[in-house]
């Protein structure tokens, strides 16, 4: 099953509502990839994640991003998005999850990166928190860094 949440930010595949898993209540996320990097102007930037939630009751995720000046953290938000509108399947348990940004322009289907394109090349990560209907908040998963260009 494939379900769409907003134009192309967030898609969540691959679900399923089996009890193998032996998580606690509290939803769990793990980064599994970002790319392209480095990242142009006109580049769609794709964040890939898993996750897991035994009551499968989940209700929003949080999005951080982060820019870098060496070590430093230079610019960041958090974006958080409800999945209400996607109509899980009940008890949806497991699946990934993938973010896509538009990067320095506006590109049809894709929302526009806050901030970007960044004034001058820089490093950014990606950060996800999940939030389900009880309240109970994932741990944060990072991705790793990627070159953003500023042309």
């Amino acid at each position: 099953m494939k379900f769409k949440f907003f134009p192309a930010i967030i898609f969540i595949l691959a679900f399923s509502a089996c009890s193998k898993n032996n998580s606690s209540s509290t939803p769990q996320v793990t980064m599994k990839s970002i790319t392209p990097n480095p990242v142009s102007q006109g580049n769609v930037i794709t964040v890939d994640a898993k996750f897991t939630d035994k009551a499968g009751d989940l209700d929003s995720v949080l999005v951080v991003y982060k820019w870098y000046n060496n070590a430093t953290v230079t610019f960041n938000d958090t974006l958080r998005f409800n999945l209400a509108g996607l109509n899980l399947p009940l008890a949806t348990k497991l699946g990934d999850i993938i973010l896509q940004f538009a990067y320095g322009q506006f590109l049809n289907n894709y929302v526009l990166l806050p901030g970007s394109p960044v004034a001058s090349d820089t490093t950014a990560t990606f950060g996800l928190v999940l939030i389900d209907q009880a309240g109970h908040r994932s741990g944060y998963a990072e991705s790793g860094k990627i070159r953003l260009l500023n042309h």
